[in-house]
């Protein structure tokens, strides 16, 4: 006999205990960041950087990651109320599909217009009282809207198709569900770069041919063809410096923010295009997309075990349960996922290093973003595995001193 256990009060008393624990959890988060955050730095970090540095540097990050936590446990809150709305007051266990994707961007929208207050001070009025931002209200909302809009289209139409799969094929959904991530996943990556950058940014070619010949040279030192270096012009958005590998196939490509162009050295400059190379020389892109393939079908295996065991595949309810713990398991997950992340980081700062033979102009491009980023240089530990996607702006220099 199946048990239904997310039902009645049983489904009230662990929505409820997941709720108070996540609340547990995010106070103690805030808490901790809050503690570990202030500027203790020792000797070596301080010939380095200036003391009001790195007390404006720890000040913008604490905040930043409290309003962060702060964000998703009220997504957290509104998702399990409503959940528990669902499951006392609809009996009914099925919805015409049509009326499931209304439904869905309506669960989307009512939680990003309730978290929009703090989107507002974080994205924009944090980032301006730190010297960080050259946006308008204007340019900041048209952003905001655009990633929303791009989102909730993906959102709405992938939770609906998983739900219209349990419906219609309830043995296989998790299967062909998968195998639909596993191709959005390619064609995503694929596509960014040629339909979803441009609606952010405007680019041109790097109009530099001399560096464009060192950025070749160093390319071929990877056995990589660089077909162009792209210049977004970031710089009406941020004062961050920034540059990032894109795509695959015939839409890959390095983009570079002209904020970097113009306010960096040559040598370190060409050190962060070495660096983005050095992400394609090591299969980075290809790596990421297997991992993200691999997990997603061990979560939507996992989803369907408990599903099929609580009787609820077909049930609309259960695409509520789905995004919840989709949320809850991301968050989770963070400690690996950077832990991922700061591997490749490291191999590609290697692959930098080894190609330029320049660690001297890796230490001044890394005190440079250290600034005009805000950086946390060195982070406490906790801090480090459990948020950083990178390695500390101090473990990157003393790599580079001891680069051989």
């Amino acid at each position: 006999m199946k048990i239904n256990i997310f039902k009645g009060k049983t489904l009230l008393g662990f929505i409820l205990i997941t709720l108070i624990s996540l609340a547990i959890l995010s106070l103690a988060s805030i808490l901790l960041v809050n503690l570990l955050y202030k500027p203790d730095h020792g000797d070596n970090v301080r010939q380095y950087f200036d003391d009001d540095l790195l007390l404006k540097a720890s000040n913008y990050n604490r905040v930043s990651l409290n309003i962060s936590i702060a964000s998703r446990f009220l997504s957290w809150s509104i998702m399990s109320g409503i959940i528990i709305v669902f499951f006392k007051y609809f009996k009914s266990t099925r919805i015409n599909i049509l009326l499931a994707f209304s439904f869905i961007v309506l669960f989307y929208l009512l939680i990003q217009l309730i978290l929009l207050p703090l989107a507002y001070y974080r994205g924009y009025i944090i980032e301006y009282r730190f010297g960080l931002s050259n946006q308008t209200l204007a340019m900041w909302f048209s952003d905001y809207l655009k990633e929303n809009g791009i989102s909730i289209l993906i959102f709405s139409l992938g939770m609906t198709g998983i739900y219209a799969l349990m419906v219609y094929i309830p043995k296989y959904w998790w299967i062909i569900s998968s195998a639909v991530l596993a191709i959005f996943i390619v064609v995503i990556t694929y596509l960014y770069p040629i339909l979803i950058d441009p609606l952010f940014y405007k680019f041109e070619k790097l109009k530099d041919t001399n560096f464009q010949e060192q950025i070749i040279n160093i390319a071929g030192k990877a056995g990589i063809e660089v077909k162009e270096v792209l210049v977004a012009d970031a710089s009406r958005k941020t004062n961050k410096a920034n540059a990032y590998f894109t795509g695959i196939g015939g839409s890959k490509r390095i983009v570079v923010f002209d904020n970097l162009i113009n306010n960096f050295s040559r040598k370190e400059t060409l050190n962060v295009i070495a660096h983005e190379i050095g992400h394609w020389y090591n299969w980075h892109i290809f790596k990421s997309i297997i991992i993200g393939i691999i997990s997603g079908t061990a979560g939507l295996f996992l989803i369907n075990a408990v599903f099929t065991y609580s009787n609820m595949v077909g049930d609309f309810k259960s695409i509520l349960v789905i995004i919840l713990l989709i949320s809850i398991i991301s968050f989770l997950s963070l400690p690996l996922q950077n832990a991922v992340s700061r591997t490749f980081e490291r191999q590609a700062d290697n692959f930098t290093m080894q190609a330029t033979e320049n660690p001297d102009a890796q230490i001044q491009l890394m005190l440079k973003l250290a600034e005009s980023n805000l950086s946390n240089v060195s982070p406490h530990w906790y801090i480090k595995y459990f948020l950083y996607s990178h390695p500390p702006i101090m473990e990157r220099i003393e790599a580079a001193k001891n680069f051989d």
